[in-house]
């Protein structure tokens, strides 16, 4: 009895999904972040999916790919020797998101929409940086370089996203902004410089095509 119930709910649920509007988005992105120097403001792209539940609430899925190339310096302390540091890096980081949003749409028009709603993902973060640093009591320069990831970072926030149809019904652009937190870094985490929340606040401005 379960398995014909599981079967008719899945039956009814792909012919929703195949009769009802779906849309594919496409957008340049900028963030804003306070991950220290590696992810402050950077670059990217975003491709999204969104199936129109009903007339005023949507399911949308999106993967997004950001960059940021901004080299930096700062002065730290090295815990094996106590000695001060200065260190200059360039940076070749990189941040890619997997991300989930259900919102509804709050605008009583024909032509604009406003969708309001919460959005959760999944980020994984390449941090690829090289420089050089040099002991604050000796002339002598060092060569530094880190490769590595930081994989399945749970983000969570809200999506703030306005629509407006172009040319047809089927065209329309938008802009977005999406405000979120991190949990990058488990809380006491002993002998780690990472912080345990990172922020972004992120915007988009792009255009979608609607089926």
């Amino acid at each position: 009895m379960k398995k014909t119930f599981l079967l008719i709910a899945s039956l009814i649920f792909l012919n929703q999904i195949a009769t009802t509007a779906q849309e594919i988005t496409i957008a340049p992105t900028f963030s804003l972040g306070n991950y220290y120097y590696k992810f402050q403001n950077s670059y990217g792209y975003a491709i999204g999916y969104n199936q129109l539940v009903n007339a005023n609430s949507r399911l949308g899925f999106t993967f997004s790919h950001s960059f940021n190339y901004t080299d930096y310096n700062y002065t730290f302390s090295s815990d094996s020797d106590g000695i001060n540091y200065y260190r200059e890096v360039k940076a070749n980081n990189q941040r890619l998101t997997f991300s989930v949003d259900y919102s509804f749409n709050v605008l009583k028009s024909q032509k604009s929409k406003l969708y309001i709603g919460p959005k959760s993902g999944i980020n994984f973060f390449k941090i690829e940086e090289e420089g050089t640093e040099k002991p604050s009591n000796e002339e002598t320069t060092n060569e530094y370089s880190c490769n590595y990831w930081k994989n399945y970072k749970i983000g969570t926030g809200l999506l703030l996203e306005y629509e407006r149809k172009i040319f047809s019904d089927n065209i329309s652009v938008f802009v977005s902004a999406e405000p979120e937190v991190i949990f990058f870094s488990r809380f006491g985490l002993m002998g780690s410089s990472d912080p345990t929340i990172i922020g972004f606040i992120n915007f988009n401005l792009g255009i979608k095509f609607n089926k």
